[in-house]
């Protein structure tokens, strides 16, 4: 079975722990690491920006990567987000059957 790792922010702490039990509960990931603040320096409608953001990593089999996109978006309150697809190339057999029994 082959595992993604999806990288996405959110604006809150909170936002980013309802949403991630929600995907947990969807059974669209194993986890989600919320890896906490982080500074994001961006361009948005024309201008240079910065902001305090909640960095979350999000473990899932490959097969699952475009509901849990299409669902993430969803519940998201950004209007644009980052949600970037990590491919697994090697990680423990053990691991990969831990991620891959939590999302089936």
């Amino acid at each position: 079975m082959k595992l993604s790792l999806l990288y996405t922010t959110f604006p809150t702490h909170d936002e980013a722990l309802t949403i991630s039990r929600e995907l947990l509960a969807q059974r669209l990931i194993s986890c989600a690491n919320i890896l906490g603040t982080i500074t994001s320096v961006y361009t948005w409608k024309g201008k240079p920006e910065e902001s305090q953001e909640i960095a979350v990593l999000l473990k899932t089999t490959s097969p699952h990567v475009d509901k849990l996109i299409e669902t993430l978006q969803s519940l998201h309150s950004y209007e644009t987000l980052a949600i970037l697809e990590i491919p697994i190339e090697k990680c423990p057999p053990s691991f990969a059957a831990w991620v891959a029994d939590a999302v089936n």
